[in-house]
């Protein structure tokens, strides 16, 4: 595939947010083209041909065998629910194609594992949508730290609020979410851990739980401390049903390095508007970086980062093997919730 062709896939999974995806990948056609979408629920695939009027009904089907009999494509993008996320990732990838996965890579660890094993044995890329790295702030502070500027980090905060229990109780399967905040959203702000501190967890320490106005059937609030390799040790607050000033999806950020610290936050919406970094020296007064959005960010930042990998044949940034530790993290965050015990990562116990 020459580096200047846009990126041909497979898109199977059309519900809401795989709509959302379908639509989005529209804004790019230098980067992707879409030859085929499936869903085992037609109604999905109806409702995907009303919103996105380029998808072509002759090109849908209910079953990604039908799809790669009908089209030759270089990739196929899992945007299922999340226990279709392993099965239709490996049957691509058996079927040769590379696969971009929504986050989180798979429910369990041991199928995630054996997502990162088919992509080797197939010779195929796998990479995750971890989305929220591809926005300017979170690179920049990533590059501040990285170049040591301020030195070492030491103490991190991490606080992530919104107030998503608005609607009556059992009318919103956002309620029903299995772990809807530290599976679904904190495994975003772990990740950034991971990516802005340059280094990996070792162990996580968390409590779970609903504030009594809260809609969520499983907790939609929860307090954490992750201790990392390199001498962090990060405290995050989040909340599905918090009634204090909403942050700002990436999270309200302070790292405090030898030098002093560095305050951050991000993705206001789909948008770079909200980006944002003040550094504040021990020596010096407060400065705010000039952030530079690039070409493509959130979900296009990751096709981006996806195609120029396989055209590059090199390993992308959230490989699936990169980021078995992000899942890793969160799965062991909500064991700890669930135990009371602190869970330790398979980077603390190497």
């Amino acid at each position: 595939m020459a580096a200047a062709q846009p990126l041909r896939i497979i898109q199977v999974g059309l519900g809401g947010w795989g709509r959302s995806w379908a639509a989005e990948l529209t804004k790019r056609p230098d980067l992707v083209t879409t030859l085929a979408w499936v869903d085992v629920y037609p109604d999905m695939l109806v409702q995907l041909q009303a919103e996105v009027p380029v998808v072509d009904p002759a090109r849908c089907f209910t079953s990604l065998a039908e799809a790669l009999a009908a089209v030759d494509v270089d990739a196929v993008l899992v945007t299922t629910a999340l226990p279709g996320h392993a099965s239709v990732a490996i049957e691509a990838l058996a079927a040769g194609k590379h696969v971009l996965v929504e986050k989180p890579i798979a429910a369990t660890l041991d199928d995630a594992r054996a997502m990162v094993d088919a992509a080797a044995a197939a010779g195929r890329t796998l990479m995750v949508s971890q989305n929220y790295r591809f926005y300017p702030a979170a690179r920049a502070a990533a590059e501040l730290i990285a170049a040591g500027t301020l030195g070492a980090v030491g103490a991190v905060s991490v606080a992530f609020r919104k107030y998503g229990t608005a609607a009556p109780a059992g009318t919103s399967a956002h309620y029903n979410l299995a772990d809807p905040l530290l599976l679904d959203m904190s495994i975003h702000h772990f990740d950034l851990m991971r990516f802005v501190l340059g280094q990996e967890p070792v162990s996580v320490s968390c409590y779970a739980w609903n504030p009594e106005w809260s809609h969520f059937v499983d907790p939609a609030s929860a307090v954490a401390t992750v201790v990392f390799d390199g001498g962090a040790v990060a405290d995050y607050q989040g909340s599905w049903a918090s009634t204090g000033e909403p942050t700002l999806w990436a999270g309200e950020w302070v790292v405090e390095c030898a030098g002093g610290t560095i305050a951050w936050t991000g993705r206001d919406n789909t948008t770079t508007d909200g980006d944002a970094v003040v550094v504040h020296p021990l020596d010096g007064e407060p400065y705010e970086l000039e952030l530079v959005p690039g070409d493509v960010f959130d979900r296009l930042g990751s096709v981006a980062e996806f195609r120029s990998a396989i055209s590059e044949d090199r390993e992308p940034m959230t490989s699936g093997r990169a980021n078995l530790l992000t899942l890793e993290l969160t799965l062991g965050a909500i064991e700890s919730s669930r135990t009371g015990l602190q869970y330790r990562t398979t980077k603390g116990t190497a």
